[in-house]
């Protein structure tokens, strides 16, 4: 038998199912057990919504992502159907079932989903179903192309209760099985849950709803197809399908088991669905398994109606099951939450306390202070410098070597013209000054660092300004980000360091306009001393010229104060120029906080829903299909181990960090390159996953000096609760089988009624059970002993298997309950009720249903007796009726055909109904309507009553009955084995009881 598992899920159900599967497989995955499982699975998920899809963060197993690949889904939209109906010629695979297509005249464009119609749900299916087709053969292609048989089981798994599970379900299983008509090679089984009790989807549960009926006509369906009373076209070419095998077992899922214990819908059910798939593709040592699904517990798989024949498939099943489990996966993102949790604080605060692991909150430190460092000023590109653009900001002009401070500038200016003028011959010592003037001048207002003058070049830099300012914000963010990268600065601390930056820019605008303010004056103090110094040097006599050398004196004092002069006006406009700078300089430090925040908000948040993570782990209830084992405080103190070891931390985290950077890719150097890759969910992925492989490095470490709490073996934890208490671990086992409880009620008088025509069948439910004990070197007596125990407390009407299990953390009793009709579904009387009611209404009815309006289904419950006896009494009803006169054959007035009608009496007036049949044969073995089979017995009775009271009445009536079937034997060539006259023959008991004779 091929280990190939195709998972087709149809509707939100289905893909709800698909889900719990890819994240059962993806948490019971092992590094060192690479062979745990040879099962091979593949997927399709088909639905007309992508609800189910676009819950990300539920497509995760501790941060990672087991969504489905876009060849693994199909959305069929059902806005998309008016065309079929506007021209069903034109699709030949749906025109034979669509009609009347007025009962979908309430799909309007936009409609969602397939609005609990069952049809309407088929309808969407069909005309995608070539898709669907393509789609399933590629996916069970990829599973074959794997090492292994040819072949595959085909899981089909879908909720009853809505319109797209529940209306393509028949089409699906038909369109697989043709595609694939080995039903050995290619077993095709339906997972189907049943809806719930009390839904919340429905509001009035007093009247008649879609949601319960079309549960019932699902299930009266796929019975159809099972005993051969349905077969669904091709809905590729509208040729009619025929196969003996469409599946080969359908289980039934309710939301309460047969203890009467509820599940939760949304969550719980699809858990223990998807639970059971996996663990029944895991455990193949159990015989009872195949036997079950195969049907080969009966050598009749159906029950049958005396008039149809098979009528009632016994390919229903249903299961149960029960873990026993040290919960490693629970355990691990307890663990791996808890450190992720400290890995984030990491990350945000840096503020490790000895004996408590990472704090939640900033260290204290002065910002401001370290914000006013020069050497912070002059790292981060803040200093005055850079802000007057004394040296270069940009990269070309912090490189230019003739950039230099004002002061210095015109200290280098004024001491290059002094010699030159003095040295001048052709000038007089009273131009001097005007001379070093006019060309001071000159320098200032043409030739300043070669862009035409001071005032050009400032001029001209502001037009860059916001370049500049972006140069120093990302210079400052690859600085900041830098030091977060090493791990010696917090988010937090990165923060208040860039506040106190902006603080300081404040100061420092506001610095600028004060000094801005002072200039004039300054510049007046300036002036004025030069005039001085200029007068004295006007006023210098003969010898003081030729003597004392006291004018070039004074040239040069007059030289310094213009020196000066040139320094404030050229320090006035890079003040100018600094103070228009500033503000986008802060708009870039804002933007990086803006930055930093966010990635301390996603970080925050994180660490919030890591908190609550794990504190939803290890809670000390158990859901009711598994009980686990775990030791709290050996969970606790390898949680502290790992918390309070600064050092392993410091490392670890480090790791966390590094793999948070590499979302955003190998070059990345900045927070806004780094956000521009992450988000809330990927930082909670990436934190989860690696914090999952921390944890199990550290636990390796820290598990040699304290007791282990992952990779612990079930059996050696039962062993320290059970080695010296044999009685209560009988007790214990005894528990376990009584909690596998299948997941459906039932109905003790169906399950017990014997029905006819049923000899040689089974009788009830047959019932196997698997239970998986995984082996245990160390403990290989007790898990002897165990076996055992499960042995010898096994349901003796039960076929048990006790086997050895492939998942050391876990116990596993699994229960399925088979060979059953549905009938025996407790709830089918509530689905019936609604279906009945909706079927009176005439659109309902068709919508119902996938062809029709369920007239020619077999019913899913057998006849009482009173019912067979009044079923046995039809036929024989409808031919004294004919030898009394009252049934007819006629021409039909509006077709001209024949037709047979039943002519009784109404208030003394004559009256006439029409049969369903156009021969005498189809009229008495055809199907009429209950209602007129009442009316008819009614009527006939009455008439009997009045006309036929005497002896020799009813006698006449019995001579024409005789008359009657000797013509059949005549005409039969007097074969007394002639179908025909047998059945005549047989019915004169019941005539003779009709008529009012003595057998």
């Amino acid at each position: 038998m091929s280990n190939n598992h195709l998972i087709i899920g149809l509707g939100g159900s289905g893909g709800k199912i698909i889900r719990q599967i890819r994240k059962t497989i993806e948490r019971n995955k092992d590094a060192q057990d690479p062979h745990r499982s040879a099962a091979r699975f593949g997927y399709l998920y088909i639905d007309t919504s992508t609800d189910e899809l676009d819950k990300k963060e539920e497509w995760k197993v501790l941060g990672k992502d087991v969504g489905l690949n876009r060849s693994e889904y199909l959305i069929n939209t059902a806005s998309n159907v008016r065309p079929v109906l506007d021209d069903p010629a034109s699709f030949p695979g749906l025109k034979d079932w669509i009609e009347p297509r007025s009962i979908f005249d309430f799909v309007k464009p936009g409609i969602a989903g397939a609005a609990q119609r069952r049809k309407l749900g088929r309808l969407v299916f069909a005309q995608n179903a070539a898709s669907f087709v393509k789609a399933v053969e590629g996916r069970v292609s990829e599973l074959e192309a794997s090492p292994g048989k040819v072949g595959a089981t085909i899981h089909v798994v879908c909720g009853l209760a809505g319109g797209t599970g529940s209306g393509s379900v028949v089409d699906a299983v038909a369109q697989i099985r043709h595609k694939y008509p080995n039903d050995d090679q290619y077993r095709i089984l339906v997972y189907a849950l049943l809806p719930e009790k009390n839904s919340k989807r429905v509001k009035d549960v007093a009247g008649f709803s879609n949601y319960y009926a079309n549960g019932y006509a699902a299930l009266a369906e796929l019975n159809a197809m099972a005993v051969g009373k349905y077969h669904p076209v091709n809905l590729l070419d509208g040729q009619p399908l025929h196969h003996d095998t469409y599946f080969n077992g359908c289980y039934l899922v309710n939301n309460v088991n047969e203890h009467n214990i509820q599940f939760e819908v949304e969550s719980e059910v699809p858990k223990i669905v998807a639970e059971f798939i996996y663990q029944k593709t895991l455990n193949k040592e159990w015989e009872g398994l195949g036997r079950a699904e195969k049907g080969e517990n009966d050598i009749k798989n159906f029950e049958s109606d005396e008039d149809i024949g098979k009528a009632r498939a016994k390919l229903f099943l249903t299961f149960g099951i029960k873990r026993v489990v040290v919960p490693e996966q629970e355990i691990k993102e307890y663990l791996a939450y808890g450190f992720a949790e400290q890995a984030a604080r990491q990350l945000m605060f840096n503020n490790f306390r000895q004996g408590e692991g990472y704090a939640d909150e900033a260290v204290e430190k002065d910002w401001g202070f370290e914000a006013r460092k020069p050497e912070t000023a002059q790292s981060l590109l803040l200093s005055d410098a850079h802000l007057l653009l004394e040296t270069g900001i940009l990269e070309d002009d912090a490189r230019n070597s003739s950039w230099k401070p004002a002061s210095e500038y015109w200290k280098q200016i004024v001491s290059r013209l002094v010699p030159e003028i003095k040295a001048d011959t052709a000038l007089e010592q009273t131009s001097w000054v005007p001379a070093l003037n006019t060309r001071l001048a000159k320098v200032f207002d043409d030739t300043y660092r070669t862009m035409g003058g001071v005032r050009k070049f400032y001029e001209v830099k502001t037009n860059a300004r916001v370049e500049m300012a972006r140069h120093i914000g990302r210079h400052i963010e690859k600085e900041f980000f830098g030091r977060w990268r090493a791990g010696s600065a917090s988010l937090i601390q990165l923060r208040q360091l860039t506040d106190a930056l902006i603080a300081m820019l404040e100061e420092r605008l506001a610095g600028y306009a004060d000094r801005i303010a002072k200039m004039p004056a300054a510049e007046q103090a300036v002036q004025l001393r030069t005039r001085e110094l200029n007068e004295q040097f006007n006023k210098v006599g003969f010898f003081g010229k030729h003597l004392t050398d006291k004018r070039s004196a004074l040239f040069s004092d007059i030289a310094t104060q213009y020196q000066e002069l040139y320094v404030l006006r050229t320090t006035l406009e890079g003040l100018k120029f600094a103070a228009g700078l500033v503000p986008f300089v802060k708009e870039q430090l804002n933007h990086l906080r803006a930055r930093i925040d966010e990635l301390h908000q996603n970080l925050a948040e994180s660490t919030k829903r890591f908190g609550n993570e794990r504190s939803n782990r290890l809670q000390p209830h158990d859901a009711a299909y598994q009980k686990r084992v775990f030791d709290q405080d050996a969970i606790a103190s390898i949680m502290k181990a790992i918390t309070v070891d600064e050092a392993a931390q410091a490392a670890r985290t480090q790791r966390v960090r590094q793999a948070i950077i590499d979302l955003g890719g190998t070059d990345v150097g900045s927070f806004d390159q780094l956000l521009q890759s992450l988000s809330l969910g990927s930082i909670i992925g990436c934190l989860s996953q690696e914090s999952a492989q921390i944890v199990e490095l550290a636990h390796a470490e820290i598990a040699a000096n304290l007791p282990p709490v992952l990779r612990v073996n079930i059996v050696e934890r039962l062993q320290k609760k059970y080695d010296a208490n044999a009685e209560g671990l009988r007790d214990f086992v005894r528990e376990l089988y009584d909690e596998a409880g299948g997941m459906l009620t039932y109905n003790k008088t169906e399950v017990d009624r014997t029905v006819a025509n049923n000899a040689g069948g089974s009788q009830g439910r047959t019932q196997t059970v698997g239970v998986f004990v995984p082996e245990c070197a160390h403990q290989a007596p007790f898990r002897a002993a165990l076996a055992q125990v499960f042995e010898d407390q096994k349901d003796p009407v039960s076929d048990t298997k006790v086997a050895t299990g492939h998942l050391p953390n876990q116990i596993v009793i699994m229960k399925i309950a088979s060979m059953m009709p549905v009938r025996f579904v407790e709830t089918l009387a509530e689905l019936k009720r609604h279906y009945d009611g909706l079927l009176k209404d005439h659109n309902e009815s068709f919508l119902l249903h996938g062809a029709g309006n369920g007239e020619r289904l077999p019913s899913l419950y057998a006849r009482s007796s009173a019912e067979l006896q009044a079923q046995a009494r039809r036929k024989p009803m409808l031919l004294v009726a004919r030898l009394m006169g009252m049934l007819k054959e006629r021409q039909c007035r509006s077709t001209g055909l024949p037709e047979w009608a039943f002519v009784y009496q109404d208030d003394g007036m004559p009256a006439s109904k029409v049969l369903a049949g156009r021969s005498w044969e189809e009229v008495l073995h055809g199907d009429q309507s209950a209602e007129l089979e009442r009316h008819v017995e009614r009527e006939v009775g009455r008439r009997i009553e009045a006309e036929f009271k005497h002896i020799d009445r009813k006698n006449e009536l019995l001579t024409a009955y005789k008359q009657f079937a000797t013509e059949r034997f005549v005409a039969a060539g007097e074969d007394d084995r002639d179908p025909g006259y047998v059945f005549l023959h047989s019915m004169s008991g019941q005539v003779r009881s009709i008529i009012g004779l003595a057998a």
